[in-house]
């Protein structure tokens, strides 16, 4: 009895270890890819100024909704004049 299990055994060990990394490719595998976390957005142009923070914010979500950029953000740099940042 204990022979037929000192041979089954590594084979059990052999078997679970094929499994067990069969299912971390496979979870693996499955994951969303996400884009790298070093890529930055570049600005590209610089807008302004603007009066306050809602009126930058409606321009840049125009200039978005146009397809003319990306991505923007809206800076205050000086009081009551706000900047348009945007990038593609």
């Amino acid at each position: 009895m204990k022979a037929n299990i000192l041979r089954i055994a590594p084979m059990a060990a052999l078997v679970t270890a094929a499994l067990l990394t069969a299912g971390a490719t496979a979870s693996a595998a499955t994951l969303p890819q996400q884009e790298p976390a070093s890529v930055a957005v570049q600005p590209t142009a610089r807008y302004g100024p603007y009066p306050s923070s809602q009126a930058c914010h409606q321009a840049g979500k125009k200039g978005q909704d146009q397809g003319r950029w990306k991505h923007y953000t809206c800076k205050q740099e000086k009081p009551h004049k706000w900047y348009l940042h945007t990038s593609k």
